[in-house]
């Protein structure tokens, strides 16, 4: 049976379950592909490049595009040599039957959404707040239908994933100091929280 790290697929995410091709490490069985369904969208951060070596903080990307082609060639290598699907390199936007050129390099054209995801939050005292704001505690908001709303709006990947239930009573403001929330849509669900 398909599971989650804590709990079973429900019956509508398997409605649209089909069979895949087989990996040569599956010994000929074809895997169950699924719609994909993310948690937290790592496009927030964009696409950023570290020296491990010198700065194990992640505390300086680089912006060496030569760096960049070298790292990305050598990823598109090895997801060749791990079979991965030519559906995974669509999604990073890598080719799949060529090499990878300075055409797929992302760190310099993403840099303006590394540079949000790295500012810090404004104080939760500069949003909007009411009987519901960004700092009431997330099961509290999932249980009133109107608040539950507003974050199935905004902020699906959250509720509809199994990672909401792992987060006790963290509020959706100590969330967004933690994994990239963009201010925008925190705004967006402050002003729509103080209105309920």
């Amino acid at each position: 049976m398909p599971t989650h790290m804590r709990n079973r697929f429900t019956p509508a995410e398997l409605a649209d379950i089909e069979l895949a091709e087989p990996f040569d490490f599956t010994k000929g069985v074809r895997p169950l592909r699924l719609p994909a369904r993310a948690q937290m969208s790592p496009y927030a951060f964009g696409t950023l490049l570290f020296d491990l070596a010198e700065d194990p903080g992640q505390q300086h990307p680089l912006d060496d595009a030569d760096v960049e082609l070298r790292m990305l060639r050598l990823l598109a290598r090895l997801m060749h040599e791990n079979d991965a699907p030519a559906s995974q390199f669509e999604r990073l936007g890598i080719p799949f039957d060529g090499e990878p050129g300075p055409e797929h390099l992302l760190v310099r054209e993403q840099a303006g959404l590394a540079a949000m995801a790295a500012a810090p939050l404004p104080p939760l005292d500069a949003f909007p707040s009411g009987d519901f704001d960004l700092s009431t505690p997330l099961p509290e908001l999932l249980a009133h239908p109107r608040a539950r709303h507003v974050l199935d709006t905004h902020l699906p990947q959250l509720t509809q994933s199994e990672l909401v239930s792992m987060l006790g009573d963290t509020s959706i403001y100590q969330l967004a100091a933690t994994v990239t929330v963009p201010e925008p849509v925190l705004r967006g669900v402050a002003r729509e929280l103080a209105t309920i």
